[in-house]
Formats: C-alpha cells, sequence, structure tokens
C-alpha cells in the first residue's frame, strides 16, 4: 500500500498511531467507507468540521477559487480553466475519527475529493484526489494546497 506524507513528515500510519480528531458539529450519524487512489486505500467520511466551509481565494485574492459546501459538495479550479464541480470527503480511519496532524500553531485535515465533469486530462471525472487542509491558528487563515486561502 502506497503511503502518504502528511504534516511535519508523517505517515498515513504515523498520524492515526498519533490520534484523531472527531469532526465538530456533525448532523446525524456519520458515513464512513474506502476508495481506492492510486493504489492505496483511503477511509473517508461525510462528517465535516464547519470550518473547512466556504470559499477560498488564491493568495487571498481571487481566482482560481476553490468552494466547500456543508454538503460536501463544491467547485474546483484549476488555473486557467473554469470551475468544475467536487464532492468531498474527510480522510479518517476505519472507525470514521478524523486524521489530524498538529505542531505550534497549526493543524491539518486531508480533504479526499470526487473530480466531477470538465477537469480535463489533469482532473478526469470521477477520479479521486487528496488536499492539505492547513489551519494556522496565529493568523487565522486556512489553505487548501498552500495557495487558497480563507481567513477570519
Amino acid at each position: 500500500m502506497k503511503r502518504y506524507n502528511f504534516l511535519f513528515g508523517m505517515t498515513l500510519a504515523s498520524c492515526l498511531a498519533a490520534g484523531t480528531a472527531a469532526a465538530a458539529g456533525a448532523e446525524g450519524a456519520a458515513v464512513v467507507d474506502s476508495v481506492e487512489s492510486d493504489g492505496a486505500i483511503l477511509w473517508r467520511t461525510n462528517a465535516v468540521p464547519s470550518e473547512l466551509i466556504g470559499r477560498y481565494l488564491y493568495e487571498k485574492q481571487g481566482e482560481p477559487i476553490i468552494e466547500l459546501n456543508a454538503d460536501g459538495t463544491g467547485t474546483f479550479q484549476a488555473h486557467g480553466v473554469p470551475a468544475m464541480p467536487i464532492k468531498y470527503w474527510m480522510l479518517s480511519d476505519e472507525k470514521g475519527e478524523l486524521v489530524k496532524a498538529s505542531g505550534g500553531t497549526k493543524y491539518r485535515y486531508t480533504v479526499v475529493l470526487q473530480y466531477g465533469a470538465g477537469g480535463g486530462g489533469n482532473y478526469p471525472e470521477g477520479s479521486y484526489g487528496t488536499w492539505y487542509w492547513t489551519m494556522d491558528t496565529a493568523d487565522n487563515c486556512a489553505n487548501i494546497l498552500g495557495e487558497r486561502f480563507k481567513c477570519g
């Protein structure tokens, strides 16, 4: 099985061993299942922390954007192309506990997403990917892909 690196050089196995965090504000029973991406099994849950929801702007200014809705849908805009629909979940363990890495003023979750129509060769419809979502509590800004920000 392929191993993924997380915040501060941690692997998936070490993140799971170090502990996980339950999703805040999830309504109803969370759904947990797994998907295969690049030869690795990814456990995912629809229990999404409320702080992830919102619009993320490139370099805090504008396009390309990422939008994450509370219902697990959203949009992703790659550089130079129109936005495409996505579905997303949170990386979890088999029990649905979110994988969370933290250190200093930062903590990180991993978003598991499925690309919708319009992505072309780099983002084929129906394929899966992962993004890091990182919150820096020092400046109250969250980022995805290290370049799309939501602050405040």
